[in-house]
C-alpha cells in the first residue's frame, strides 16, 4: 500500500540460493538454473558441475536448461565428448523436437566465443555421428558463418559436408561466407573453386547478392578481372542491381591490378544507378588511384566527398599519405598529416610508420627518428613495423651497428631477424649473422619459411655450409614446408661451390615435393650447367620446364644457344631448336628467331638459313631483327644470290619502316651505284637521311673490302649536305690505310678539319697503321710524337701498331724501349702487345729473349695463347732446333694451349724435313683437332668446293701421305694469307691442279727454308708468304712534320710530302726489310726505283 513503505511482491528482488535454505524454503530448479547460469558466466565449472551433482542429490528435479548448462561447462572446460554424453543421457526421456533445441543452442555456443573451433567439430561429430540427433538447418548455418567469421575455414567447410550430407539445403549466407573466409585467409582461388562446386552440385542453388558480392571480390583479389566482367553482364541479363559493397569489391578488384579507368567507369555506374556512395566507396576509389601514384585525381573525389556529406575519414587520408609517398612527394603527405591535427585527428601509429618508412628508404634517417620521437611524444606507441622500416633503413645503410641497438629494445619478429641477417649478408659480418642467429634460437619465435630461406642464404655466404644443410632438413620439425626461393637459394650455392651432382640431386627431391609454378629453379641450374660447359644435361631441364608448360626467360635459352654453339658449334644449336620446335611451337619461335640472328652475327649464315627455313616451313613470322642480322651476315660473307630474293620477302614482310632495313637496302644498292643508295635512303626518310643508316652504309661497304666505294659514299653524303659523324670518318680512314689508300687517308683527314671535326685517337691510330705498312716509319713517329705532346693521349693500340712496326724492320732494341715506355706510363701490355715483341725476336733468332718475355707474361698473371706458341715453335724451327720446339709444344700442350696454323705447320715440316715421320703423322693429328685450325682449313675448302677439306686431310694422314699434306698445306697458307696485290684466285687454281705425287721433300734443305721461309707477323694476326708477297716500298717524304698554321694539329696533305721517293734514309728501312726476308729481287726493284726517282 502506498505509504506503508513495503514494495509490491512482484517487484521484490529474488532471493539467492543460500537465503532461500536459510530461509527453510524448498530450492525449486530454476533457483538452481540461475545459480548455474552466474557460475558458467563467471567461469566457476568445477563448481558448477559439483553443484549440479548436489541438486540432483537432493532430489531437485533438473530441467532441460539445467543439463545444457552443465554441459556448457564441460565443453568449456575442453572436454566436448563428455558435454555431449552428458546431454545425451540428460535428454534421453526428453522429446525429439526439445532434445534438438538443446543439442542446437549447443552448438551454437561451441561455435562462437573464443572456444577452440576444434571442439566445435569434436561435439558436432559427436552429436550427429555418436547421438543421430538431427539438427536444424540454422544451427548448421550458424556454426559456418561464426567458423568463418574466425577464419576457420577449414572447420567450416567440414560443417557444410555434414550439413549437405544431411540433405540441408545450401543458401546464399553459407555460400557467400566460406567464399569470404577463403578471401580473407588469402586462398581466393579456392573460394571459387568451392563456389563453382555449389552451382555444380547443388542444383537448387540460386546465388544471391551477398554471394556475388563475395564472388566479385575474390575475382578481384586473383586478378581474373575478364571473369569479373562476365560476373556484371550475367547480373545485368537477371535484372540484378548491385549495391554499395557489391561495386566497392568491383572498384577494388579493377583498382587494384591497375585497371584504374575501369575501377572508375564502375564507381560512376553505381552513381548513375541512384546507388549513393558512402565514405567505403569513395576510400576504395581514392586508395585505388594513390596505389598507382595518381594523387592528383584524389584531390576532385575529395571534393566530392564535401557536396555528397561523406566525410573523409582517417583510412581515406592513409591512403592520400600512402599515395603521396609513392610519388615521393613526401612533403605534401607531411602537409597532410599536419592539416589532419589541426582539425582534431588523431592521427594513429600506422600513419606514421608509412612516412617512416619512406624516410628511411630516401636514407633520411634523421628525419625519422625525429618522427619516432614525435610519436613518444604524443603517446603514440610505435609498434614493431615502425621499427622495422627504422631497422631496416639502417641496415641499407650499412649501420648495422644502430640497427642492433634498436632491436635490443623492441619485441622482434621474423621480419625483423631477416632485415638484420640481409644487413650483415651484405657486410660480410660473418659475427653478426652468427649473433643472430642465436638471438633468434633462444627467443621462441617459430621461424616461418622466409627467416628460413634468409638464414639459410646467410649461413652459405659466411662458408657455415653444414650448418645450412642442418636447417636446411630441420625445416619439416619445424612445421615449415621448403618452397621455391629455399631451393633455389640451395642449390644457386652449390653451384657457386662448383658442387653440381649435390645441385642435382637436390633439384630432383625439389620436383617430386614441390608442385612448382616457377622457373626459377631451374634456370640457376641450366645457368650452372651451360657455365661448367654440361649443355646437354643443361637441356634435360630446360625440356622439362617446358613440358611442364612453364616458360622460361628468354635469356636462359640464350644461354643453352651460346653453349651449343661453344660445345658443337652451328650442329648443336640446330639441334637444340629443332627439340624445341618438338615441345612447344609458341616457344620455338622465339628460340628460332634468336638463334638465327645469333647464328648470322657468328657469321654460320648456312646455319641460320635453316634456322629460318625452320620458321618458315612451321609459317611462324621472323622478327625483324632475325631478318636485319640474316642480311648483314649474307652481305659480309658476299652471298649476293641469296641476298636480292630475301631482301623482298622481308620488306613484304617488315615493310620499308625501320632504319635497319633502310640501311640494309641502302648497302645493297651502294654496292651497285653510291648516288642511287644516298637517293633512296633520302627519298625513304623525306629529305632527311639518319646518320645510323650512312654509318651502316660505309661500315657495310669497308666491311665487304670496298672501301673506295665507301669514300665515295662518304663524299656523295658531304656534298648533299647530310650529317656525317665522327664515327663515319673513322671507318673510311681506317678501311684507307688498311686498303694502301694512305694519300686518300689523309686527304679525308685533312677535309674532316674543314667540317669542324677534329680526328679523334682511333683515327690517328689507323694513320699510324697505315704510315707503318707503308715504311713511313720516321713519320710514323713523329705523329706519334705529335700525339704525346698534345692532350690525344696514345693508347695501347697505339705502342702495338708502333712496337709491330719496329719489329717486323728489326729493330727490336727500339721497339724494347717502347715497350717499357708503355709500362712507365702505366699502361699494362696486353698478351697481343706480348706476341709482338716475342715475334719479332722469333724472326730474327732470338728465341732466349722471347723465352724470357713469356715468363714475364705469366708473372702478371695473363696467358700465352696460340699466337705465342706458333712465335715461339716458328723461331725455334727458323733455327733449326726441332726437338726444343718439340719439347715447348708438350709442355703447353698439357696446360691445354696449342700453337695456331703457322706454328703447327714449322713444326711439322721440321720433323719432317728431319725424317721424323711419326712424330710429323701424330703432330697433323692433333692439328687437325684443333677448332680454330680446322675452320681456317674448311674455309679454304669452301672456296674449292670441298665438303671438308681436314676430312681427306685426315684420311691422308691416316695413309701415311705426309708430302702431299705438307704440300697442300703449304698452298692453304698462300691462300688465306696472300697479300692484296696477288690473287688469290691464282692460289685456288694452283691448289686443284696439285700433283699428288710431288716430293715435298726435295727442296727441304733445311728446316728454315722447307717449302718457303714462312715469317711470323703477330701485328695483323696472319702469316706472310714471302714467296708470294710483293712489297711496294712506299716511304716518307719531308724529313719534318708539317704542321697547321696554329701549330696545334697536323697538315695531313704535307705528311707524305710530293714523292714516296725523295729519301734515301727511307728507302733504306724498306730495302732492308726485303732483304731480310730473302726478297733479294724485289730489294734491287726498290733501289732501281730510287734511282730513277733521284734522277
Amino acid at each position: 500500500m502506498p505509504g506503508s513503505g513495503k514494495r509490491p511482491p512482484d517487484l521484490a528482488p529474488p532471493l539467492t540460493l543460500p537465503s532461500i535454505i536459510k530461509l527453510g524454503r524448498a530450492v525449486t530448479a530454476r533457483h538452481v538454473d540461475r545459480l548455474l547460469a552466474a557460475l558458467l558466466r563467471r567461469r566457476r565449472h568445477r563448481l558448477l558441475a559439483a553443484l549440479a551433482s548436489q541438486a540432483l542429490a537432493n532430489a531437485v528435479a533438473p530441467t532441460p536448461r539445467t543439463h545444457l548448462l552443465a554441459a556448457s561447462a564441460l565443453l568449456d572446460s575442453a572436454r566436448p565428448r563428455e558435454a555431449a554424453q552428458r546431454l545425451a543421457q540428460a535428454l534421453a526421456s526428453c522429446a525429439t523436437a526439445r532434445g534438438s533445441r538443446l543439442w542446437d543452442a549447443l552448438l551454437r555456443r561451441a561455435s562462437a566465443g573464443q572456444g577452440d573451433p576444434r571442439h566445435a567439430l569434436e561435439l558436432l561429430s559427436a552429436t550427429v555421428e555418436g547421438h543421430g540427433v538431427a539438427l536444424s538447418p540454422s544451427t548448421y548455418r550458424v556454426m559456418v558463418v561464426a567458423l568463418c567469421a574466425r577464419g576457420e575455414v577449414d572447420g567450416a567447410l567440414k560443417v557444410f559436408e555434414v550439413m549437405t550430407e544431411r540433405g540441408c539445403a545450401v543458401d546464399d549466407r553459407v555460400c557467400s561466407s566460406i567464399v569470404s573466409g577463403f578471401s580473407r585467409a588469402g586462398k581466393a582461388g579456392a573460394g571459387l573453386e568451392f563456389y563453382k562446386r555449389v552451382r555444380r552440385e547443388f542444383s537448387g542453388f540460386e546465388s544471391g547478392l551477398v554471394t556475388l558480392t563475395a564472388v566479385a571480390h575474390a575475382l578481384g583479389l586473383e586478378g581474373r578481372i575478364g571473369e569479373v566482367t562476365e560476373l556484371v553482364l550475367e547480373m545485368e541479363k537477371k535484372g540484378m542491381v548491385g549495391d554499395a559493397v557489391f561495386y566497392s569489391s568491383l572498384v577494388h578488384g579493377y583498382m587494384s591490378h591497375g585497371f584504374l579507368m575501369e575501377g572508375l567507369r564502375k564507381h560512376r555506374l553505381m552513381l548513375h544507378n541512384g546507388i549513393a556512395a558512402d565514405v567505403v566507396n569513395y576510400t576504395t576509389v581514392i586508395d585505388g588511384l594513390c596505389r598507382e601514384g595518381s594523387v592528383e585525381k584524389v584531390m576532385g573525389f575529395l571534393d566530392e566527398m564535401d557536396r555528397s556529406d561523406s566525410k573523409p575519414n582517417l583510412l581515406t587520408y592513409t591512403s592520400l599519405v600512402g599515395g603521396f609517398c609513392k610519388r615521393n612527394r613526401l612533403e605534401d603527405a607531411f602537409s597532410i598529416v599536419r592539416k589532419l591535427e589541426q582539425t582534431g585527428v588523431v592521427v594513429d601509429e600506422y600513419v606514421y610508420s608509412i612516412l617512416i618508412d619512406n624516410l628511411c628508404k630516401k636514407g633520411d634517417l634523421d628525419r625519422a627518428f625525429s618522427l619516432l620521437e614525435e610519436m613518444e611524444n604524443k603517446g603514440i606507441k610505435a609498434g614493431i613495423v615502425t621499427y622495422n622500416a627504422v631497422i631496416n633503413g639502417l641496415c641499407k645503410a650499412g649501420d648495422t651497428e644502430k640497427a642492433f641497438k634498436i632491436f635490443d629494445g623492441v619485441s622482434a619478429d621474423n621480419f625483423t631477424y631477416s632485415t638484420l641477417l640481409h644487413g650483415y649478408m651484405n657486410r660480410d659480418d660473418a659475427t653478426g649473422v652468427m649473433a643472430i642467429k642465436c638471438r633468434l634460437e633462444s627467443s621462441g619465435i617459430s621461424m616461418d619459411v622466409v627467416t628460413c630461406n634468409v638464414l639459410i642464404k646467410a649461413l652459405f655466404m659466411i662458408n657455415k655450409v653444414d650448418d645450412a644443410w642442418s636447417l636446411f632438413h630441420k625445416m619439416p620439425d619445424m612445421g615449415l614446408r621448403p618452397n621455391t626461393i629455399t631451393y633455389h637459394t640451395i642449390i644457386d650455392m652449390m653451384c657457386k661451390f662448383e658442387e653440381i651432382d649435390k645441385a642435382l640431386e637436390l633439384f630432383h627431391e625439389y620436383k617430386k615435393h614441390s608442385s612448382f609454378s616457377s622457373a626459377v629453379v631451374h634456370e640457376c641450374l641450366i645457368r650452372a650447367l651451360c657455365d661448367g660447359g654440361k649443355a646437354d644435361m643443361a637441356d634435360q631441364i630446360f625440356y622439362d620446364l617446358v613440358q611442364k608448360k612453364i616458360r622460361p626467360e628468354s635469356c636462359k635459352f640464350r644461354k643453352l644457344i651460346r653453349a651449343h654453339f661453344k660445345d658443337r658449334g652451328e650442329r648443336g644449336v640446330l639441334d637444340f631448336i629443332c627439340k624445341v620446335g618438338e615441345l612447344d611451337i609458341d616457344l620455338f619461335s622465339s628460340v628460332c628467331n634468336y638463334a638465327s640472328a645469333f647464328l648470322s652475327s657468328r657469321d654460320c649464315y648456312r646455319a641460320a638459313m635453316d634456322a629460318y627455313k625452320l620458321l618458315r616451313m612451321q609459317a611462324i613470322p621472323v622478327t625483324s631483327k632475325t631478318c636485319y642480322k640474316l642480311l648483314k651476315s649474307l652481305h659480309r660473307n658476299g652471298s649476293e644470290e641469296v641476298i636480292q630474293p630475301l631482301l623482298c620477302e622481308f620488306i613484304k614482310i617488315h615493310g620499308l619502316h625501320e632504319h635497319r632495313m633502310i640501311s640494309m637496302l641502302s648497302c645493297h644498292l651502294s654496292k651497285r651505284n653510291v648516288s642511287e643508295a644516298v637517293w633512296f635512303s633520302n627519298y625513304m626518310d623525306c629529305g632527311s637521311v639518319p646518320v645510323s643508316v650512312l654509318r651502316g652504309a660505309v661500315y657495310a661497304l669497308k666491311k665487304q673490302g670496298e672501301v673506295l666505294d665507301a669514300c665515295n659514299f662518304l663524299k656523295e653524303a658531304e656534298k648533299n649536305g647530310y650529317s656525317v659523324d665522327l664515327a663515319m670518318y673513322s671507318i673510311v680512314v681506317d678501311g684507307l690505310c688498311k686498303g694502301g689508300y694512305l694519300e686518300k687517308a689523309l686527304d679525308l683527314c685533312e677535309s674532316m678539319k674543314k667540317e669542324g671535326l677534329r680526328p679523334n685517337i682511333v683515327i690517328h691510330n689507323s694513320v699510324l697503321n697505315g704510315l707503318c705498312q707503308q715504311g713511313c716509319l720516321t713519320e710514323a713517329f713523329r705523329l706519334f710524337d705529335f700525339l704525346e705532346s698534345s692532350k690525344m693521349l696514345p693508347t695501347t693500340v697505339t705502342y702495338a701498331i708502333l712496337i709491330g712496326a719496329l719489329c717486323r724492320e728489326g729493330l727490336l732494341d727500339d721497339a724494347y724501349q717502347l715497350f717499357q715506355k708503355m709500362s712507365n706510363k702505366g699502361m699494362q701490355p696486353t698478351t697481343r702487345v706480348y706476341n709482338l715483341l716475342i715475334s719479332g725476336y722469333c724472326n730474327f733468332g732470338l728465341t732466349e729473349k722471347a723465352l724470357e718475355l713469356i715468363s714475364h707474361l705469366e708473372e702478371l698473371f695473363l696467358l700465352p695463347d696460340c699466337f705465342t706458341l706458333g712465335a715461339i715453335i716458328c723461331g725455334f724451327c727458323l733455327k733449326g732446333d726441332t726437338e726444343a720446339a718439340l719439347g715447348f709444344f708438350n709442355e703447353y700442350r698439357y696446360k691445354e694451349i696449342v700453337p695456331d696454323f703457322v706454328g703447327f705447320m714449322s713444326l711439322v715440316k721440321g720433323l719432317y724435313a728431319k725424317g721424323r715421320m711419326e712424330e710429323s703423322r701424330s703432330i697433323l693429328r692433333e692439328m687437325f683437332q684443333c677448332k680454330e685450325v680446322v675452320e681456317l682449313i674448311n674455309s679454304v675448302g669452301d672456296k674449292i668446293q670441298a665438303e671438308s677439306l681436314v676430312d681427306l686431310l685426315s684420311s691422308a694422314c691416316d695413309q701415311g701421305r705426309i708430302d702431299e699434306i705438307v704440300t697442300i698445306l703449304n698452298e692453304v697458307g698462300l691462300m688465306i694469307l696472300s697479300s692484296s696485290d696477288s690473287s688469290s684466285d691464282n692460289a685456288l687454281v694452283h691448289l686443284k691442279k696439285l700433283q699428288k705425287t710431288e716430293d715435298a721433300c726435295d727442296s727441304m734443305t733445311d728446316s728454315g727454308q722447307a717449302l718457303g721461309l714462312v715469317t711470323y707477323d703477330i701485328s695483323n694476326i696472319s702469316v706472310h708468304k714471302s714467296s708470294e708477297s710483293i712489297v711496294q716500298p712506299v716511304v716518307d717524304g719531308d724529313s719534318s712534320l708539317s704542321l697547321s698554321s696554329d701549330d696545334t694539329d697536323i697538315d695531313y696533305r704535307n705528311l707524305l710530302g710530293k714523292s714516296f721517293y725523295d729519301d734515301f734514309d727511307s728507302y733504306y728501312a724498306a730495302i732492308a726489310s726485303l732483304c731480310s726476308q730473302g726478297e733479294v729481287l724485289k730489294a734491287n726493284k726498290a733501289i732501281e726505283a730510287m734511282i730513277q726517282n733521284s734522277g
